[in-house]
């Protein structure tokens, strides 16, 4: 019997959770997938949800324009999936690709939301600074003060892609002095303007949003069950958590920046008092999209029929308190921040442990009809830090 397949989408980025979950997504609702990347080990490759794979020019390639316009052509594709790397790499061509994204059609809108700088100084000419971090724009040659700034302080630059880069376009400062040099550094590397953000406390929270001419047409929250994330900042182990007034700030932001289509904002919140601050957008898919697909807000299929076929979803209630995490890295990562401290060892070995052969709370990887990626990259994994492990006794033995 030959299964009906709905029309050809394709997926790029699929070495990444984020675009992992909509492959998966897009492939269980039906639709022709093609799973494309620039690297072979990429987790979507091997997916059961992949129909179609390819590999492609690095985004930086000249070339790889070329590529994709001959690919979606000659494969029929209606809809590309974007990705943060996906849109950068179509900037200059963006009239081109545009009636494949379900992005804004306006370019200037499309790529303000992934410039850190261009988001804020939205929010600030409308009135959004409520629920906000200290922040200024540090512009090449003016002066600033940052003596008011707590720390960390957290330096963000103002040129989309770029700013995502850990080392290049985005540093935590320990001090004034260090942020400072930073953003000196960082003018001189070419970036013309930086966000310096200072740092605020609370619990992480995120709002998932799927966005229409009308405002939000679906949504889900999501909390950090840790207090604070891991050292690479991710939240390993969340849950679903309904924050009306989050959701409400969240959908004002990204009004005022005329989003559309899929984004997430990302929060800091205090417990005790439900203070909020803003931290960023996120506009693309998000690391935690498996969670959201388990609670029953499939957002890539959601996103593929209001592009494809001018639907609405029906109104959609996000099943509350389901636990989902990031195995590994996320959850290995918290467990040895959690050793290096000089308490609480013992609990937080036993917590990971109980987390780990629970069955109640979900894994990203770890999902149906596609088991075997979460037991390939768990090999993976391992193999890495034992040979990390290695080394590292290596050097100590030399030293």
């Amino acid at each position: 019997m030959l299964r009906f397949v709905k029309p050809a989408v394709l997926i790029p980025d699929v070495q990444t959770r984020a675009q992992l979950a909509a492959l998966r997504s897009l492939g269980a609702a039906g639709y022709d997938t093609h799973a494309v990347s620039h690297r072979h080990s990429a987790m979507g490759l091997r997916s059961n949800y992949a129909i179609h794979r390819a590999l492609h020019p690095e985004y930086s390639d000249p070339t790889f324009c070329d590529w994709l316009r001959t690919y979606c052509d000659q494969n029929a594709i209606k809809l590309i999936v974007p990705s943060a790397g996906i849109l950068e790499a179509v900037r200059r061509e963006f009239s081109a690709f545009k009636p494949l994204l379900p992005v804004a059609d306006d370019p200037q809108v499309v790529f303000r939301a992934n410039d850190k700088v261009a988001t804020y100084e939205c929010w600030r000419a409308n009135g959004l600074l409520e629920h906000h971090p200290l922040t200024i724009v540090a512009t090449h040659g003016e002066a600033f003060d940052l003596s008011a700034f707590p720390a960390p302080i957290f330096i963000k630059g103002g040129q989309g892609f770029d700013g995502e880069t850990p080392g290049e376009g985005f540093h935590s400062c320990s001090s004034v002095e260090l942020a400072d040099r930073t953003i000196h550094e960082m003018h001189d590397a070419g970036y013309s303007k930086v966000l310096v953000q200072g740092g605020v406390t609370g619990r992480q929270v995120c709002v998932s949003l799927l966005m229409g001419a009308s405002g939000a047409l679906a949504a889900n929250v999501v909390v950090d069950c840790h207090a604070e994330p891991h050292s690479k900042g991710t939240m390993s182990l969340r849950r679903t958590h309904w924050l009306q007034d989050v959701f409400e700030d969240a959908v004002r932001r990204l009004r005022a920046l005329q989003w559309m289509g899929c984004a997430m904002v990302e929060y800091r919140r205090d417990d005790e008092t439900g203070a909020f601050n803003v931290i960023e957008v996120n506009a693309r898919f998000w690391q935690y999209l498996h969670l959201d697909l388990h609670a029953g807000v499939d957002f890539p299929r959601l996103l593929a029929e209001w592009f494809l076929e001018g639907r609405d979803p029906e109104p959609i209630a996000p099943k509350q308190g389901l636990v989902c995490r990031d195995t590994f890295p996320g959850e290995f990562a918290q467990l040895v921040d959690a050793l290096r401290r000089p308490a609480g060892r013992s609990r937080a070995l036993i917590g990971f442990l109980s987390r780990f052969f629970d069955p109640r709370i979900y894994s990203d990887l770890n999902f149906r009809g596609d088991r075997m990626i979460f037991y390939s990259e768990f090999v993976k994994f391992l193999r890495s830090e034992i040979v990390g492990l290695g080394r590292r006794l290596h050097r100590t033995a030399k030293a």
